[in-house]
């Protein structure tokens, strides 16, 4: 249905910025809208690893979070379904010499009605969370020793 991308680039090596936009844990210290990230199950992060989270984003946001994709260091995706419907994310990474281009995207695959009727403001607003998301890690990975 509608998809939107940014890119930033990190000065890091790509293994350093996917280690820290691949772990869900970490999504909670540059996510806005008050993200809690709550890890079902154990283990590794992996493909089928899922998470519960809640945002505050048109109300309370719950969701379940599910890791569709992870090709360290170059893409890492998954999907999330709640009051909006299905949201496909992902982030993609290309390295070149001595920075990475960072791309993080989301996409309404299955939208429910709740994100129907509020679609204008979904677009006028994501761009902005997915720019202010990426400058946030940016700072976080290249301030950092992670």
């Amino acid at each position: 249905m509608k998809r939107w991308e940014k890119s930033v680039d990190v000065n890091a090596p790509a293994d350093k910025v996917f280690a820290y936009v691949s772990d869900f844990a970490h999504h909670t210290e540059w996510s806005g809208h008050g993200l809690q990230v709550t890890r079902e199950g154990t283990g590794p992060v992996a493909v089928g690893a899922s998470y519960s989270t809640t945002a505050k984003q048109f109300g309370t946001q719950r969701e379940k979070s599910t890791v569709t994709s992870m090709t360290p260091p170059r893409e890492f995706a998954w999907d999330s379904v709640g009051a909006l419907g299905r949201i496909h994310h992902w982030f993609s990474l290309r390295e070149d010499a001595s920075k990475t281009t960072v791309t993080k995207g989301a996409e309404v695959v299955e939208p429910k009605f709740l994100a129907k009727m509020t679609m204008f403001k979904i677009s006028k607003d994501l761009p902005k969370t997915l720019q202010s998301d990426l400058e946030k890690i940016k700072a976080t990975v290249e301030g950092s020793a992670l």
